[in-house]
């Protein structure tokens, strides 16, 4: 029987998008070969493990010191790289909440930008609990994190639903019994949430 539902945040309650920071600094004919080959998402993985952001720029700037006003950029304005709160699914949680389903958070997400961004966005207040990367110093797909999750709110993988957009993260949430849906939409989670009896 399912009672949790527990949420990636990234791409599925909040957009989030890096280009939208470098777009404005990187200059056009430059940006994809920028993203391909500098970007590699190193940058944010750094902050997602527990990295500071103070850290991280210092670390980065030594190692891509030609690219220093970008990585400067991307740290002092990082707020600019989230877009908006996908309103379908923040009323998808709120729905499931109402039906009784207990909600969670599994994200990998930076300890020190994590509540600038709760403050702005009240759905996270409703949650039961969240597990960040950046507190716990290690990330998705690392079974660590989640086995961190069940163990601190006493969860059976049995009875949890697992949404995210990324199916490596799934596949660990699977492999430790687990219910996942990879999330494209949130008309398409709703789908899959009925085909399993939850809604």
């Amino acid at each position: 029987m399912i009672k949790n539902i527990i949420f990636d945040f990234g791409n599925v309650l909040i957009t989030w998008d890096p280009r939208r920071i470098f777009r404005q600094v990187v200059p056009a004919e430059e940006l994809d070969n920028f993203m391909r080959n500098v970007w590699k998402e190193e940058w944010n993985n750094n902050l997602d493990g527990g990295a500071s952001f103070a850290d991280n720029e210092r670390n980065l700037k030594k190692k891509y010191p030609q690219h220093s006003e970008y990585i400067a950029a991307f740290h002092a304005r990082w707020y600019e790289s989230l877009g908006d709160e996908n309103g379908e699914s923040v009323a998808l949680l709120a729905q499931l909440q109402k039906l009784g389903y207990a909600a969670y958070g599994l994200s990998n997400w930076s300890a020190e930008s994590f509540p600038v961004t709760r403050k702005a966005h009240p759905f996270f207040d409703s949650f039961n609990g969240i597990v960040l990367s950046g507190e716990e110093k290690v990330c998705k797909p690392n079974p660590q994190i989640y086995a961190i999750l069940l163990e601190r709110y006493r969860l059976l993988p049995s009875q949890c639903v697992f949404l995210d957009d990324r199916q490596e993260n799934l596949d660990t949430a699977k492999e430790m019994g687990m219910a996942t849906i990879l999330f494209t939409s949130a008309a398409e989670a709703r789908e899959e949430l009925k085909r399993m009896g939850a809604l």
